[in-house]
């Protein structure tokens, strides 16, 4: 299998990271870990991309955090999904098997185009 995009995934790492939340609350670096590793092969996801629509979504109530200390004595933010959250995601998801219809009717015609095979 191919990784997704960047172009794909646009827009969709917020629905990606309150699903796997709903999973419970967890802390960035191990949330990017828990991500990759279920979508092994189609996402290759980095704190990079994280972080910041971790902040993005707390900052729009999708998300809240709790800082705590680890076994280390060190700092860590923990994020859990709001029940606002819930409703967006719920939403999103919508949205996701509206546009899944979509793009299988798409794919469905562009099969049966005779032209297609030359394209």
């Amino acid at each position: 299998m191919r990784l997704l995009s960047k172009q794909s995934l646009d827009g969709n790492v917020e629905t990606i990271i309150l699903s796997e939340l709903l999973g419970g609350e967890n802390y960035g670096y191990a949330l990017v870990h828990d991500i990759n590793e279920k979508h092994q092969g189609l996402l290759a996801l980095g704190e990079g991309t994280i972080y910041p629509v971790l902040y993005r979504m707390e900052e729009k109530g999708l998300i809240a955090s709790e800082i705590r200390k680890t076994a280390a004595g060190r700092d860590r933010k923990y994020y859990r999904v709001s029940i606002k959250g819930r409703k967006v995601l719920k939403e999103n998801l919508r949205q996701w098997e509206a546009l899944v219809k979509v793009m299988q009717k798409i794919r469905d015609g562009v099969a049966k185009n005779p032209r297609a095979a030359t394209a």
